[in-house]
């Protein structure tokens, strides 16, 4: 029996020198870990560490909620951008005609599109680094409201992936919503109307999340 004891204790020395290789398990902690094995001790900062700033769902109210006629502001770092910025208390919109970012019936982001969307990236910058921005697709009427549908998902996506991979925006904070013909900013019975209805927009939270 003492035998078998004795076997055992030295069978659980054996595992924890396995565990620890400099034989010192006390100094084996957080401040030693990386930030990709921080999450094996089971501590809330190193996962914040890993995965970059917690992003706090605002929820789909507030989205349903954005007010598209919010005052505009003249934004110096905007100035002759043709990028519109509206203002409300917990985010900012900015506009853009859809001839701006793609040629007709198309969701390729032309080359002075690109520039537009790096202003508007400089401005994001400035916002609180946890707040979630969603690009709405907006289009006119004159086709049917499925295309419309399928065609502002599409132009949104293309200036989401923007953001993400050339504008550098954490991937968590963004999310699209495909508008389609159902918010427009004026008639679509003229050629001028149907023009400011055919448009993407960034809303980005400005409140700081908590």
């Amino acid at each position: 029996m003492k035998t078998n004891t004795v076997l055992l204790l030295m069978g659980v020395g054996a595992i924890v020198a396995c565990n620890d290789p400099k034989g010192d398990v006390e100094n084996d902690t957080l401040a030693d870990a990386t930030a990709d094995t921080a999450v094996m001790y089971e501590d809330e900062r190193g996962r914040m560490e890993a995965d970059g700033a917690e992003i706090i769902d605002v929820g789909e109210d507030f989205w349903a909620g954005i007010n598209w006629d919010a005052p505009v502001v003249d934004d110096p770092d905007l100035k002759g951008s043709n990028v519109e910025m509206r203002q409300e208390k917990e985010y900012n919109i900015y506009t853009m005609d859809d001839r701006l970012l793609f040629d007709t019936d198309k969701a390729q982001i032309r080359a002075e599109g690109e520039e537009k969307l790096r202003q508007i990236v400089n401005e994001l910058k400035d916002l609180p680094q946890n707040g979630q921005i969603r690009i709405f697709g907006h289009a006119d009427a004159r086709a049917s409201n499925e295309y419309n549908k399928e065609l502002s998902a599409e132009r949104a996506n293309a200036v989401k992936d923007w953001l993400q991979n050339k504008g550098g925006i954490a991937a968590n904070r963004l999310s699209i919503e495909a508008m389609g013909e159902t918010a427009p900013r004026a008639t679509n019975e003229t050629a001028r109307g149907r023009q400011l209805n055919r448009r993407v927009a960034i809303v980005a939270v400005t409140r700081e999340q908590m």
